[in-house]
């Protein structure tokens, strides 16, 4: 091979066909004009408008906002006023997730919560007879994702994991060339997403406990005063989520797993501390990952919030040949370039950026599974789960498949 690898040359070799395929435009086929889809937002803090006007722009016209769900009432209203102003409607207002899924005229939730919600409300959602968008990561305790698998492959509801990149045309291009054996055995995929910035350091001091349903947001975790700190800056305490591996990590250890066809690690070591914030965070802001797969390739996750560029990316490892997300170059492995050695640019195809959500409204239509399905979810859970119990007990741990718990090594 040499030269740009086109896309039309590679879907002519058969390997494309399926990334051709997915890479088109998601949006809904016409329906009648009283067929709207109705959904509901359970969050509505950064991700759930956002996810929400994803929505509207894959399904222009054809959304109902039926609800808008929060513990904090400042966060609904705000979301309610912005939805009654552009599109003219009056969703519901609740603050429990539970009246949400009471509602016959919603079918579909957007789940937006902190990590340690996302499965107790997936699992009254498909209960409930909904379909339903949740965020990633799945969880931040790995017995919430099994039971969470469990509900969902017991129902027949569509369920689509936040993990996008599923949907992202180039990821999806150079997951069939990984996949037809162009870089030789691959050995490691190294993965990163760095910052330079306190992230998750937001003020708390326009909480107050009259405005948040306290008891709601706490779910299963044992009562504690109201304490607006842990409500705005839930990223920070390891109550509430697995850290950076599963906060910034999920992403690229998703992709890892997706590319190698081979979803969950045997073992995995991590180091990790607070080595650059003293701000009150309890997770580290420095870390580092090591996963081993049973296809004999490790995986590694590196994240700083101390120093940039801030970037992520994976670089996968083959005998013959490299790629690198940041530019999807396939370049030589070995640093003796023969004559005829050539980097070869894969001519990835555009994105669309609501294709995630797009996809998944689709497969609320024709009921087929989405491209992020809860296998996927559970999958990167278990890494995420993993790495942090690795990190924080310092130990070697393992993932027994057989009964779905991580032990030590």
């Amino acid at each position: 091979m040499s030269g740009q690898l086109r896309r039309r040359e590679f879907l002519a070799s058969g390997v494309g066909v399926a990334a051709a395929a997915l890479s088109s435009s998601s949006t809904l086929r016409a329906q009648g004009a009283n067929d709207r889809i109705g959904l509901a937002i359970i969050g509505c803090g950064a991700r759930g408008p956002y996810l929400l006007q994803q929505a509207l722009n894959a399904a222009p016209g054809r959304i109902q906002v039926v609800a808008i769900c929060d513990v904090w009432s400042v966060a609904r209203e705000r979301l309610a006023a912005r939805v009654s102003e552009e599109l003219g409607q009056k969703p519901r207002l609740v603050s429990r997730h539970e009246d949400v899924m009471a509602m016959p005229d919603v079918d579909g939730v957007i789940i937006a919560t902190p990590d340690f919600g996302h499965c107790p409300q997936l699992i009254d959602a498909v209960k409930a007879g909904k379909d339903a968008f949740v965020e990633k990561p799945l969880t931040n305790r790995l017995e919430d994702a099994v039971a969470a698998l469990d509900a969902v492959e017991q129902s027949d509801r569509i369920v689509q994991v936040g993990t996008q990149r599923r949907n992202l045309a180039d990821f999806q291009f150079a997951a069939d060339y990984v996949g037809s054996g162009a870089l030789g055995k691959i050995c490691k995929v190294e993965t990163a997403w760095n910052r330079n910035v306190a992230s998750w350091n937001r003020p708390y001091d326009m909480v107050r406990r009259e405005d948040v349903d306290w008891e709601q947001y706490q779910v299963y975790l044992p009562k504690i005063e109201f304490n607006p700190e842990r409500y705005r800056r839930w990223q920070w305490f390891h109550d509430y989520t697995t850290g950076l591996v599963g906060l910034l990590g999920s992403h690229m250890i998703d992709v890892a797993a997706w590319f190698m066809d081979d979803p969950f690690p045997v073992n995995a070591v991590a180091l990790g501390g607070i080595k650059t914030w003293k701000d009150g965070r309890e997770i580290s802001d420095t870390t580092e990952y090591v996963f081993e797969y049973p296809k004999e390739w490790i995986c590694t996750f590196s994240s700083r919030l101390g120093s940039g560029p801030e970037e992520d990316f994976e670089v996968f490892y083959g005998l013959d040949r490299k790629l690198d997300s940041r530019d999807w170059v396939s370049r030589p492995a070995s640093h003796v370039r023969p004559p005829d050695a050539k980097d070869i640019p894969l001519d990835v195809p555009k994105q669309v950026e609501h294709a995630h959500v797009g996809n998944w409204l689709d497969c609320m239509r024709s009921r087929k599974q989405p491209n992020a399905p809860i296998g996927a979810g559970y999958a990167h859970a278990v890494a995420c789960c993993l790495g942090r119990e690795a990190e924080r007990t310092g130990r070697k741990m393992k993932y027994d498949a057989a009964t779905r718990q991580i032990v030590e090594a």
